[in-house]
């Protein structure tokens, strides 16, 4: 596996990349050191030959000739050769085969290891021909030397990029060995596994840490789901077996029409009742999963609560009860217009079910959605359980319901990022069911 990384396969193509520069950057080195050290070779020649013209313009031929044996005796970098107009030579210490009568710089073969001789000939009176000479194997090698100074430089960096390559594959492989680890152990059905963390704040921890919280809500939703599953399971088992119960004794029973019809009366109330936890059900998931967020649309929420507010005016009148408005104008927010609407229906509900002679409806900014009412109130123990599915308190069990429209309430308020609180009503008494939306 440690071949295929990703991390290695970089490091080598920046190796390779590294050579290659290296290696391109040696050659232009080379040249240009070469270059370089060929025109100082061409400075020094000339220097030297003005030196010893000046020696024979003071000594005259004698002193030149003199000075060329001392020149040659140094056995220095430069070679000095005094030869007649004729090709005899006087004095010096060319090695080699006799260059040729020259004026001005010439290169020829010859020298060291055949590198060549670069040459500057001057003519002197009366017919004397003084050469200057150096050879060129000292420059190659200099140059060479030169250039391959970067390219060691780089070779050693290249071997270094893969070394930390490598270090960084294995570290990277162990890393997503624990990933995999990790999906594996999920995919099995291990929901509670998360992915691993070095504590480092690096990369890899921070989409580990994006990861780790979209698993948390993949496991909230699967709960949720099982939930949904069990409830279904187990609070509609009783009133499902109550209606076969009821239709396998109507049949059982001779024919009566009014009895039949009594019994297909209380058999459509009985899945009526199963069809609204059906459909209750059905919209809790949905606001738990998130799924609407994706359709949210602009809402003028002050004439939505206002609207649900008039249709419920006639109701609390039926019910003997009084129902207080106190709406704020001109709120409004982006979310889901359908849910937000059945849950203002669920607080009135519960409020006028539950409540006391009185309940008041508010909306104001923020926004903030309030529902008293002057009843017995709800108990603070009993505050956080009363949100979750079919939970009822001990006095609305013979009260109709099914112990769903608190928890709609709840998911509807956690889809919009806001939250669902109960409280003690207005001076102490009743119940006030506040729910805090997220603004535009």
């Amino acid at each position: 596996m440690i071949r295929r990384s990703f991390a290695l396969r970089a490091a080598l193509g920046a190796a390779g990349l590294m050579l290659l520069a290296s290696l391109l950057g040696a050659g232009w080195v080379w040249y240009a050191a070469e270059q370089e050290l060929r025109a100082q070779r061409d400075l020094a020649l000339a220097a030297e030959a003005e030196a010893l013209i000046r020696e024979y313009e003071i000594l005259g031929v004698a002193g030149l000739a003199e000075q060329a044996r001392a020149v040659a005796r140094r056995q220095g970098p430069i070679l000095v050769l005094l030869q007649t107009i004729d090709g005899i030579p006087i004095a010096g210490n060319f090695p080699g085969v006799r260059p040729p009568v020259l004026r001005g710089f010439a290169t020829f073969p010859g020298g060291t290891a055949d590198a060549g001789v670069r040459a500057l000939g001057t003519m002197l009176p009366p017919g004397m021909n003084l050469i200057l000479a150096a050879e060129l194997a000292p420059i190659s090698r200099a140059a060479t030397r030169l250039a391959w100074a970067p390219a060691f430089a780089a070779g050693c960096a290249a071997i270094i990029a893969l070394l930390l390559g490598y270090v960084a594959a294995r570290r990277i492989e162990r890393r997503i060995a624990g990933v995999g680890a990790a999906a594996r152990a999920i995919m099995d059905g291990d929901l509670t596994r998360r992915l691993p963390q070095a504590g480092e704040g690096d990369e890899f921890d921070r989409l580990a840490g994006t990861l780790n919280t979209m698993l948390g809500r993949i496991e909230a939703l699967m709960q949720a789901q099982r939930q949904v599953t069990d409830d279904i399971a187990h609070d509609l088992r009783t009133p499902l077996a109550r209606l076969r119960q009821r239709i396998e004794s109507a049949l059982a029973s001779a024919r009566d029409p009014d009895g039949d019809a009594a019994t297909l009366e209380e058999s459509l109330t009985e899945l009526d009742q199963v069809l609204a936890t059906f459909a209750a059900l059905l919209r809790i998931a949905r606001a738990e999963s998130g799924a609407p967020r994706a359709g949210f649309r602009p809402i003028d929420l002050s004439g939505l609560v206002g609207a649900v507010a008039e249709a419920y005016e006639a109701v609390a009148e039926e019910a003997g009860r009084t129902l207080s408005q106190d709406i704020a104008p001109g709120i409004g927010m982006d979310g889901d217009a359908a849910l937000l609407r059945q849950a203002v229906a669920n607080l009135l509900d519960n409020a006028l079910v539950h409540g006391g002679p009185h309940v008041g409806l508010r909306l104001a900014p923020g926004p903030v959605i309030e529902v008293t009412d002057d009843g017995p109130g709800i108990p603070p123990e009993e505050r956080e359980a009363v949100t979750r599915r079919f939970h009822r308190l001990d006095a609305s069990r013979n009260t109709p319901g099914t112990g769903l429209g608190l928890a709609l309430v709840a998911a509807t308020a956690k889809l919009h990022g806001g939250r669902f609180e109960v409280l003690d009503g207005p001076g102490g008494r009743g119940a006030t069911m506040r729910l805090t939306l997220g603004g535009r």
